[in-house]
């Protein structure tokens, strides 16, 4: 499972966030494992049924107040019994507020950073749901080739010497753009969307037989490589079989599961004299389409049904 130190966040988004650690020096190596945060206004009130003690906890101005106006005894339980489990990971103030005596009395006794943020809790909430979803998102990495042809991520899988490398090759001598070759990353982000990358050690370069290794951003230009792309066509790279039923029309709709996610797929035959580069533009391109809710064959079928009436009229 993957996870985030609290301290790796103070110290990756501190500028950007504004954060500063105010208590709670000595629990910086606490995990931080779910990209949900939480307000526990509803916990003030005493109401810790299902409390989410493994999110970040955000206290905004309405719990600030709220927990200011109580004793100072009872301000030191409410915060004891939120932050004393286990899974508790890290709490951060907004707007700037000022972190009163019961605060730092619990957060410093029980190691649990306590940081302050002058960002309003709105504004701060979605830029640290972002950050946090890329960090701890679901991911799996697959055999394959991933490309952006004309503005649509496809990645490309097949078996070992199908041609996938010098599909994207020819691809980006087109002007589309390389994000991973061999090995891409996968991520699943919020909504649902996949994302994919490659590995740092192998990043803008193609493993082509024969060839050997090129830097395609060397070779072609900063803009022939992309650094992550969206998910939004799988393309199975097969080899031809004539006694094989391959799909003509287009008719039926086929997907693929990436980390439960369903992606558009079609199988694309190889053989001799086959244009990849130009089957794969096309299929982006109708995909497209698709998106924007026009379907090719469905249209073809409606013409003929539509001319099969007239016909028996």
């Amino acid at each position: 499972m993957p996870f985030l130190y609290a301290g790796d966040l103070l110290k990756e988004k501190s500028e950007e966030l504004k954060l500063e650690l105010v208590a709670g020096h000595d629990g910086l190596d606490r995990k931080i494992t779910v990209p949900d945060i939480n307000r526990p206004g509803l916990a003030f009130t005493g109401y810790f049924e299902h409390f989410p003690y493994e999110r970040t906890q955000i206290i905004g101005i309405g719990e600030y107040t709220y927990l200011s106006d109580l004793e100072h005894s009872k301000q030191v339980e409410l915060l004891n019994k939120l932050f004393s489990h286990p899974n508790a990971t890290c709490c951060i103030l907004t707007r700037g507020l000022e972190a009163n005596e019961a605060m730092i009395e619990v957060f410093s006794a029980l190691k649990v950073p306590l940081m302050r943020t002058s960002l309003s809790s709105s504004s701060f909430i979605g830029d640290l749901i972002h950050y946090l979803d890329g960090k701890l998102a679901p991911s799996v990495k697959i055999h394959g080739v991933l490309t952006n042809v004309y503005g649509l991520g496809v990645l490309i899988i097949g078996k070992a010497g199908i041609g996938k490398s010098e599909c994207a090759l020819e691809l980006v001598k087109r002007g589309h753009m390389l994000i991973a070759d061999d090995i891409v990353n996968i991520r699943k982000r919020f909504g649902r969307a996949l994302i994919g990358n490659g590995i740092e050690i192998t990043k803008n370069l193609i493993e082509v037989r024969g060839v050997g290794i090129i830097d395609v951003k060397n070779i072609f230009g900063v803009g022939s490589a992309l650094e992550e792309s969206y998910i939004e066509l799988v393309i199975k790279l097969e080899e031809w079989e004539s006694v094989k039923k391959h799909e003509r029309l287009g008719m039926e709709e086929y997907y693929t599961e990436i980390l439960s996610v369903k992606v558009p797929e079609i199988t694309i035959p190889v053989g001799p004299g086959r244009n990849l580069a130009v089957l794969v533009e096309t299929a982006s391109l109708n995909q497209r389409l698709k998106n924007r809710g026009y379907f090719t064959a469905k249209e073809l079928s409606d013409r003929l049904g539509k001319e099969i009436g007239k016909n028996k009229s």
